[in-house]
């Protein structure tokens, strides 16, 4: 078997240098793996840059395996891009982990009011985003649609920054249609590769009451695996700098490239 290659998706405000994005592809790497990172720009569920870059890779290299593994707003896309593709995705498998799995229901979450643990993402991917704005705003303003730049700038919440920005420069009547429709809940029926998807039921943005666990009882081609901690994507070792979640990632690979999914199970 050639090299297998894994595509990692970081989550909103991450990068090929986050510290759960370097623990697992040293560990794919100790396996003999090519890791690719790559960054995508928003909305949270564009998949067609992802496509693209799965179909080249399969077209300059068919022989080798090519493996999924995604955290937080990547995992929503990647699990998307994966349902849109059904029977014929490329991919052999794929891990999703943290994924928000319905993005109008966790902006919500994210931009209510209360003083909890939620409002330091909400307030952290907010600034991100209006950073990301003004860092490329002669770029975005540029295009052929008319933007408020003052209530872009002053926005409060995830939900205002989508309204008056990231709807409009994707041609989306209203926040709410693109976040429906960017949302991979949908989508996780048409699944037909194994896929492992790793949540933690203290995680302050996919809450346990967002989990569609009626999606894995339905499909045999998904696996959900639960931990009690970990918050959102933090799956901490003991001992700083130290992580598990590595290891179930490498795990998972080798097992699903060892038996290479020969036998496809039935759909229910």
């Amino acid at each position: 078997m050639e090299r297998p290659i894994v595509t990692v998706l970081s989550g909103v405000t991450g990068t090929s240098c986050d510290f759960y994005v370097r623990k697992c592809y040293e560990e794919l790497i100790k396996l003999q793996y090519s890791v690719l990172t790559t960054s995508l720009p928003f909305h949270c569920g564009f998949s067609n840059d992802y496509r693209e870059v799965v179909a080249d890779l399969k077209h300059r290299m068919p022989q080798c395996p090519l493996l999924g593994l995604s955290f937080s707003l990547g995992a929503n896309i990647m699990a998307k891009y994966i349902g849109e593709e059904g029977a014929d995705c490329p991919l052999v498998a794929g891990i999703i982990v943290g994924n928000p799995y319905d993005m109008y229901k966790v902006i919500n979450h994210l931009d209510s009011r209360s003083l909890s643990l939620n409002k330091v993402y909400d307030v952290a991917i907010l600034n991100f985003l209006k950073t990301a704005f003004k860092e490329n705003q002669e770029a975005i303003l540029s295009a052929p649609v008319k933007f408020n730049v003052s209530k872009i700038v002053n926005s409060s919440t995830i939900m205002e920054f989508t309204e008056e920005m990231t709807r409009k420069a994707f041609g989306y009547g209203s926040a709410k249609h693109l976040l429906d429709d960017s949302s991979s809940l949908d989508h996780l029926d048409n699944i037909r590769i194994p896929v492992l998807f790793l949540n933690s039921l203290d995680d302050p943005i996919c809450t346990p009451s967002l989990i569609p666990f009626d999606k894995f009882l339905s499909n045999p081609w998904l696996l959900l695996a639960l931990t009690q901690h970990g918050g959102h994507i933090g799956y901490m070792g003991n001992a700083w700098p130290t992580s598990w979640v590595e290891h179930p990632v490498a795990q998972f690979f080798k097992c699903m490239l060892k038996h290479n999914v020969i036998e496809k199970p039935e759909s229910p």
